[in-house]
């Protein structure tokens, strides 16, 4: 069995690390966290990769404590660098938009950017590639989100402005686990 999981949906940065360091093993893809974990201890999958710690932001939730108190195995390391991008589904520019959609790592690796747009209020998402359902769903006309460009390239959404990210060297640790 050669089962990989990761968060999901397709696009998010899990899923760009993987198509970058882990090409040949397919996905399944999870909603939290927590969901990723528990189907690596039922062994749905027997491997998962798993975002540890952003260059800027600090450590993502509590993935390494998880990982060290479930005793799994860390098979390998991967460093991607990440450059975010904000997109709408209108043309939407900085000071049109009302609300922004995202990840809150992501939300907090820009805070710098959005500094002088105060009229914007950010949504927390459970990642950024889901972010863009959430903002789909909600029809949201002066809504955008920061994601990657894959993502929003991959669903049609325009880019408002790219390497949004406060620091130019940002990148995630992702480790490579198994039970």
């Amino acid at each position: 069995m050669n089962k990989l999981g990761l968060l999901g949906p397709e696009n998010t940065y899990h899923d760009i690390a993987r198509k970058k360091f882990l090409p040949n093993l397919t996905p399944t893809f999870f909603k939290s966290f927590d969901d990723l974990f528990a189907a690596l201890r039922a062994e749905t999958i027997n491997k998962a990769l798993v975002a540890i710690k952003n260059s800027t932001s600090g450590f993502v939730n509590n993935n390494l404590d998880l990982i060290k108190s479930s005793g799994y195995k860390v098979i390998e390391e991967f460093e991607l660098p990440i450059h975010l991008c904000l997109g709408s589904f209108h043309q939407n520019s900085l000071l049109s938009l009302k609300k922004i959609y995202s990840h809150p790592m992501a939300i907090k690796e820009t805070q710098g950017f959005f500094s002088k747009y105060s009229h914007i209020t950010f949504i927390a998402s459970s990642s950024t590639s889901g972010a863009i359902d959430e903002l789909r769903n909600n029809r949201d006309q002066y809504g955008a989100v920061i994601s990657s460009k894959e993502a929003l390239e991959g669903n049609q959404l325009h880019l408002i402005s790219e390497n949004i990210e406060d620091s130019a060297d940002n990148s995630t640790t992702f480790n490579l686990i198994e039970k």
